[in-house]
């Protein structure tokens, strides 16, 4: 996944609202969210069939976990799959012992990236490289891309998080769909299509795109949970939110049963 988007507790009546994009090879096999039962636990998340493991995910708890690749000239296929840790990051039973998980990574097991964790209570970020790095967001809003997250902000990331300020000052009720704007927007920046928020090359491009709002527990009514399969601009947006109901319960339901 190459932009995350996300609000903790600055949107009324939320405590976490997420816009994502994941950009990918378009060749590379991967399955859309479902309820997935893991050794720790049920969650709702998506799946890499490649390499195992996740870019994000939420589980019973409340907890939401996503990843992004932070770009290397020369990435070690054999290291640890850095979905993986985001699967880890949802064994935990909070956002602050996800943090702590993620405070205690060993050095040189994966390939660089971002991390962000967030329940209805604490958010945190970091950047794993030459060392783990927590980062907290300038103003409060988070504009995760492929750079370090301490890193200074790209054009890209700039021109968004000034976009999804814009959107989180308006109506509440306007926050998903403007979010859903900026993930369809096709702009191009310093590198020509690669730095559009929506991806278009013949190889390479934004496979899928997620709106997620969390509200005081996974069964909330008032959540949500979007997903498109494919490139957002080409792709609706379908309503996955009955995941989160299931996964309160901690088990699909079977209908008749």
């Amino acid at each position: 996944m190459c932009t995350l988007v996300a609000f903790h507790r600055s949107i009324p009546g939320s405590t976490l609202v997420v816009a994502a994009n994941r950009d990918e090879f378009l060749d590379r096999p991967a399955e859309g969210p479902t309820l997935r039962a893991t050794p720790s636990g049920w969650l709702v998340a998506p799946w890499d069939a490649v390499g195992g493991g996740t870019w994000l995910g939420v589980n019973r708890a409340g907890v939401f976990a996503a990843l992004t690749n932070v770009a290397c000239p020369t990435p070690d296929p054999a290291l640890r799959s850095r979905g993986l840790v985001v699967l880890d990051a949802l064994a935990a039973s909070s956002a602050r012992e996800a943090a702590e998980k993620v405070e205690g990574l060993a050095m040189g097991a994966y390939n660089p990236f971002n991390l962000f964790v967030a329940d209805a209570e604490h958010a945190a970020g970091f950047t794993y490289g030459d060392s783990v790095r927590p980062v907290d967001p300038p103003g409060g809003i988070w504009v995760v891309g492929n750079a370090p997250l301490d890193a200074p902000e790209s054009l890209k990331l700039r021109r968004l998080h000034e976009r999804v300020a814009r959107v989180a000052s308006g109506p509440a009720e306007d926050v998903l769909p403007g979010l859903a704007a900026a993930c369809r927007d096709h702009q191009p920046g310093e590198r020509g299509p690669l730095d559009a928020l929506c991806v278009h090359t013949p190889l390479y491009g934004t496979r899928s795109s997620v709106l997620l709002r969390l509200d005081a527990g996974v069964e909330n009514p008032r959540n949500v949970f979007r997903y498109a399969e494919g490139a957002p601009c080409e792709s609706e947006y379908e309503d996955f939110t009955p995941l989160l109901r299931d996964l309160g319960r901690g088990r699909p339901v079977v209908p008749g049963a």
